[in-house]
């Protein structure tokens, strides 16, 4: 078993954004009003090509509110998030066309300062590692468990706790049960609206696993 990864909001860079802050980002934007389609938010693409169907979805829930949330809210705001959550996911793990070892593209769905740190950390938060010499990826664990800022009954900012376990199938190789868990952080992103991974403390582990 190979030592876990961990990269924490201090070493790379990010620090929490302040509650006025994140009001600002906020402001005249909710989640019952879908943000309309934007490009990107970082000049690299994203793979396109659809995920292993066998899949498990991703289960998001609101499970803490600091401040007050409507009930009739969360159920936008947890579907808003996972779209940005099921992004990154897809980009980074479950999509592209394997064997593949371009990953440069898999942050889309963070603010561009977060994607400047995350393209240094692709050994933790992407499937680098075992990229060129994967057939495919599938999830067989992903849930985030959302705690929400929400001063003035809007979410003006969210902490995800998110735990991801994916086999990753190396053909002759052994396959690998690759898991990533602790916090991605998410505020609104300036330019759309949609919410943008603004920093993450993260840690992984990877360990031999037979693809049944």
């Amino acid at each position: 078993m190979k030592p876990p990864l961990r990269t924490s909001l201090a070493r790379s860079g990010l620090v929490l954004l302040t509650s006025a802050a994140m009001l600002t980002a906020a402001a005249g934007c909710t989640d019952e009003d879908p943000p309309s389609a934007a490009p990107s938010r970082t000049a690299a693409p994203t793979p396109t090509s659809t995920p292993v169907p066998d899949s498990v979805p991703l289960k998001v829930v609101v499970t803490r509110v600091s401040g007050k949330l409507p009930a009739a809210s969360r159920p936008a705001l947890e579907a808003n998030v996972g779209r940005t959550l099921s992004a990154y996911v897809d980009a980074a793990f479950l999509g592209g066309d394997y064997p593949r070892s371009d990953f440069s593209g898999s942050f889309g769905a963070f603010t561009p300062g977060a994607a400047e740190d995350a393209r240094r950390d692709q050994a933790l938060l992407t499937n680098a590692a075992f990229g060129p010499s994967t057939e495919s990826v599938r999830a067989t664990r992903r849930t985030a468990y959302l705690s929400v800022l929400a001063p003035y009954r809007v979410a003006a900012g969210v902490t995800a706790k998110v735990d991801l376990v994916f086999v990753v199938d190396r053909g002759d190789r052994p396959a690998q049960r690759v898991r990533l868990a602790g916090r991605l952080l998410l505020t609104r992103a300036a330019d759309d609206g949609r919410w943008a991974v603004f920093g993450y403390d993260l840690h992984r582990s990877v360990t031999p696993r037979s693809v049944s």
